[in-house]
């Protein structure tokens, strides 16, 4: 019998069998439907644990009260691959290649790259405070600046989301580099770059300050050095005022270019229904990429790239679209820039409105576009923000001195398009438009200043002509050395404006003061890295030389070596270009003694268009290299002709066949619209001594504040430069006046009294009762007034000072006689003369007698012609001693034959015809024949060796042969007059059309 104890332990036992049953049940039911699914999280966090069990992610109200998604994940990433690091101006280049050494890829919590720069390569990273950071896991380029120009070490660090760093990269070495002569081109800074007091005497070039540098009235008699002043210095009008001078853009300190390879870098704001945005490869008229973003239909679309916009700088922004369709078709289009708020989110407009409208289309504004219109290129500029409350610019803004105005609150772009306007209202539309390439170009003014510059690196070629004007110029910095000849003129020399403090030897020179803007385009321009190595590697004359650089381990080399002449070219990279647009070009090349001369060494721009034709070339070359272990430098700027859309980087072996040459160093940088160099930058220490040249001096801008004390000497002052009203009264005394340097021409009248005169020219003054000559011994002439002869004849006489000489050569006129006569001079053998006589009165013969005197005692030949009887007597000496045989011709007629027609074998020959003479002969008075004329083959004849042309009427005494001209092979055959008259042809050479007689003359016929 089972007592009550025992009975209600079995009914709880039951139960609680029963219990567990269900919540066995319950259980299964949970474990088998979906988690969360009805869950929400109410002032707190969703976490989410790896499968360790640690916080991985943390997502809704965080501690601070802010919604968010937050990453926990302790795992560090993986280390990013070694970066290339390349000094640029202010500056180091870091490039990441989008690789890690122990990773094929990045993590999806990957946040950023930091970039760190170190004093050492085994300085410790502070991952707290990074130089810079890419944000981007495909890699990219960044332009970290720095004031110091030491060697930095380059590392990477990769960062998750969760703020986890991993270990740093291998380290990359580079130095910032101070702006150098080579970064400067002629002509790019004006006065507003050269600070006060700048120039200075050692950095003005002998002879460079001229006329129109120097304000009227400058110089005073303390900036006159003693003898500075000298008769070649001075000339009317010479002497002006220059200055250095214009706002020229420095260094772009960033650079954006999308060629539209990357569909995440662009986002569809609004279209149409039908409408598409895509992004297509392989176009290969595509002028950048051969890649396009192509809009068909209407598309708004925005870069996703946000560029931080700094007052101050101008940012050049350009697009290459073009319509493909439909054919005949037009549309409209906008390129410019998307204003956002410093939330980096916040829409901001021209009116400070959170809107995709109306924002800052400074390329295009509703620009028409034609298919027949190929690809168009735009461009526009933004500059600073608008006053508050003040709108900013609708565009287009497409003068860099009047760019564009962003908002107040803007603070930062991206690149903005709208495109295939015409159809934003109409669904499904057939037009399509490519967009090739976008840009955004940030151009910082007044980023190179007096701490950029090497002292002496801005020299005479990058100074702008009229760059250097008042404000400019040091004081003492103009000395005479600095003034070029003829540059001080009366005009220019201003009471007060040279003062004791104004000018300084030496201070500008004239052609070095040009800045190449931009960064260098070559991303590999010491050829040391991977991209020279692949683009090279399947050549087989281009290879990368390991043993050979300009200051590196490596450079870029071309075998000449072929069998004849050939051209060898080798493309370096591709850049977009619009008409206009300027290049500067530079390198370093090594040629082999052994290089081909005459060859041409080039690196250039081929210019081309839309359809990928070249339309011209702009060239850094020499036809006359250095051959030998020396490397030179060549530099050049080129300008993009018009249509040009893209520029070609090519180098080159032009035309060789032995040798071997090297490049390196190369650099290919767009030169720059005129901002970039700030206002007073120019110091005295930026310029090279004698850089300042007079060409490069603006008229009336270099006054006294410019000009060091005493800087102004002879040396600088051009010749006859200086004119009376430049020299301020009684500043001029003897010291200041050189020795021989006062000329007749510079003489008033009857200012020279009874002083001897030493040296120098007399002009316009007559002499009397004086012997002048030109020597006391030796070679001189003399002019002798009086001979002391019994007829006082004037003389001229000729000593020649050679040896033996005994009597000089005359010239002496008898007016007893009435005799000229001419005498050779004497050497102990007698002399040559000539006796020309004129009757002085009726009884008297004129006469002309040259005598040639006695040799060795042997009669010589003389000719007498006398003007009373009309003979001609002439003495012929038999050269023996003995005498010789006399002439005399008295009324004897000399007769002149007529040209007689020849007559032609008129079956073989014809007359040329006009406007050549017919085939004739003419008798010489001495009996000899002259033959003349052109002739040709009759028709159906060929002209064989030794056919005879035709007989004249006369018999040779022995047969002679002359040349004459033909048209056959070798230009000439050969006449041959034979003793029966015949006159033939012979040494015929290929096919004959014609034979001139003109050179065929004194044949004998007796």
């Amino acid at each position: 019998m089972i007592s009550n104890e025992d009975l209600n332990a079995r009914v709880r036992i039951t139960r609680f069998a029963q219990q567990l049953d269900q919540l066995s049940r319950r259980l299964d039911t949970i474990e088998r439907s979906a988690q969360a699914s009805f869950t929400s999280v109410e002032g707190g966090t969703f976490d989410v644990f790896d499968a360790d069990g640690e916080l991985a992610l943390s997502i809704g109200v965080q501690d601070d009260g802010a919604a968010a998604v937050v990453y926990h994940s302790p795992e560090p990433p993986p280390t990013p691959s070694t970066p290339i690091a390349e000094g640029v101006i202010g500056a180091i280049q870091v490039t990441w290649d989008g690789q890690f050494t122990d990773a094929g890829t990045a993590p999806t919590d990957f946040a950023r790259i930091q970039i760190h720069l170190l004093p050492s390569a085994e300085a410790p990273v502070d991952t707290g405070a990074p130089a810079a950071t890419i944000e981007t896991a495909t890699g990219a380029s960044v332009a970290v600046a720095t004031d110091l120009y030491t060697p930095q070490y380059v590392r990477l660090i990769a960062v998750s989301k969760a703020g986890v760093p991993g270990a740093p990269s291998e380290a990359a070495t580079a130095a910032a580099r101070k702006l150098v002569g080579d970064d400067l081109l002629n002509g790019i800074i004006d006065d507003l770059k050269l600070a006060d007091d700048a120039v200075t005497e050692g950095k003005i070039a002998l002879g460079a300050v001229k006329s129109t540098a120097i304000a009227d009235g400058a110089i005073l008699e303390e900036k006159l050095a003693a003898n500075a002043v000298t008769l070649g210095k001075i000339a009317s009008g010479a002497v002006t005022i220059n200055a250095l001078g214009g706002a020229l853009s420095d260094l772009a300190a960033q650079r954006y270019v999308d060629a539209m390879g990357d569909p995440a870098a662009w986002q569809v704001t609004d279209s149409q229904p039908g409408s598409t945005w895509q992004h297509l490869s392989g176009i290969t008229d595509a002028p950048t990429g051969q890649t396009v973003g192509q809009a068909k239909g209407y598309n708004r679309v925005r870069g996703t790239t946000l560029i931080a916009y700094e007052p101050g700088t101008v940012y050049r922004i350009s697009g290459r679209v073009r319509l493909t369709g439909p054919v005949a078709g037009n549309e409209a289009f906008y390129v410019g820039a998307l204003g956002i708020g410093a939330d980096k989110t916040t829409l901001v407009n021209r009116s400070g409105a959170n809107s995709p409208s109306s924002h800052y289309y400074v390329a295009a504004s509703g620009k028409p576009i034609a298919d027949s219109d190929g690809w168009v290129t735009v461009v526009g500029y933004l500059k600073d923000r608008a006053a508050t409350g003040v709108n900013g610019s609708a565009g287009p803004n497409t003068d860099p001195r009047a760019a564009g105005l962003v908002h107040a609150d803007v603070r930062f772009i991206s690149p903005y398009l709208w495109l295939n306007y015409l159809s934003a209202t109409v669904p499904n539309s057939t037009s399509v438009m490519q967009v090739d390439c976008v840009t955004v170009e940030a151009l910082k003014t007044g980023l190179v200043d007096s701490t950029n510059f090497v002292a002496g690196s801005v020299t005479t070629a990058a100074l702008a002509a009229d760059a250097v004007t008042a404000g400019k110029v040091a004081a003492d910095a103009i000395t005479a050395r600095e003034l070029a000849a003829n540059s001080v003129t009366a005009t220019e020399i201003a009471a007060g404006s040279v003062t004791a403090a104004a000018v300084a030897a030496g201070a500008i020179t004239a052609d070095k003061l040009t800045i190449s803007g931009g960064a260098n385009i070559l991303s590999d321009p010491s050829f040391e890295g991977a991209y020279t190595a692949q683009i090279v590697a399947s050549s087989s004359v281009w290879s990368v030389d390991s043993t050979k650089g300009n200051g590196s381990a490596k450079s870029l080399k071309v075998n000449a070596v072929n069998t004849g002449l050939a051209t060898r070219t080798q493309i370096l990279t591709t850049l977009p270009i619009s008409p206009g647009d300027q290049l500067y070009i530079a390198y370093d090349y090594q040629a082999s003694t052994d290089y081909t001369p005459g060859a041409i060494i080039k690196m250039y721009a081929r210019w081309e268009d839309s359809s990928g034709t070249a339309i011209g070339f702009g060239s850094t070359q020499t036809a006359s290299p250095v051959l030998g272990p020396t490397w030179q430098r060549l530099s050049n700027t080129v300008t993009a002709p018009a249509n040009a859309v893209r520029a070609v980087i090519c180098a080159e072996s032009f035309q060789a066949q032995a040798g071997t040459l090297w490049f390196d160093n190369a650099a290919v940088r767009p030169v720059l619209p005129g901002t970039q160099i700030a206002d007073g930058a120019i110091t005295t220490a930026k310029m090279v001594a004698n850089t300042i040249n007079g060409d490069r001096i603006t008229a009336n801008t270099l006054d006294a504040s410019k000009i060091v004390a005493a800087s102004i000497t002879a040396a600088q002052i051009q010749g006859l430069a200086i004119t009376g009203d430049k020299i301020a009264a009684n500043t001029i005394d003897a010291t200041n006046i050189k020795a021989g340097a006062i000329q007749a021409a510079a003489l008033a009248a009857d200012a020279i009294t009874g002083k001897t005169i030493t040296g120098g020219t007399i002009t316009g003054a007559i002499v009397n009762g004086s012997t002048l000559r030109t020597g006391a011994t030796g070679t001189r002439i003399e002019l002798v007034p009086d001979d002391g002869s019994a007829q006082h004849d004037p003389v001229l006489r000729f000593f020649t000072g050679a040896a033996g000489e005994t009597i000089p050569a005359t010239a002496e006129a008898s007016g007893t006689f009435g005799y000229f006569t001419l005498s050779a001079p004497q050497y102990g053998q007698g002399s040559a003369l000539v006796n020309v006589a004129t009757p002085k009165d009726a009884g008297d013969h004129g006469f002309i007698e040259l005598f040639m005197g006695q040799n060795g005692g042997r009669p010589n030949p003389n000719l007498y012609m006398d003007g009373g009887t009309g003979t001609i007597s002439l003495f012929a000496s038999n050269g023996g001693g003995s005498g010789g045989t006399f002439y005399e011709f008295s009324g004897k007629a000399l007769t002149v034959d007529t040209w007689h027609t020849a007559t032609l074998n008129s079956a073989q020959w014809v007359p040329y015809g006009a406007p050549y003479a017919a085939p004739g002969y003419q008798e010489r008075p001495d009996g000899t024949i002259d033959l003349r004329g052109t002739m040709k083959p009759a028709a159906s004849f060929t002209p064989v060796n030794g056919g005879v042309l035709f007989t004249l009427p006369f018999t040779l005494p022995f047969q002679e042969r002359w040349d004459c001209r033909t048209n056959s092979t070798n230009g000439i055959a050969t006449i041959t007059v034979r003793t029966n008259g015949q006159v033939a042809i012979d040494d015929i050479s290929g096919t004959v059309s014609w034979v001139m007689l003109g050179g065929v003359k004194g044949i004998p016929t007796q």
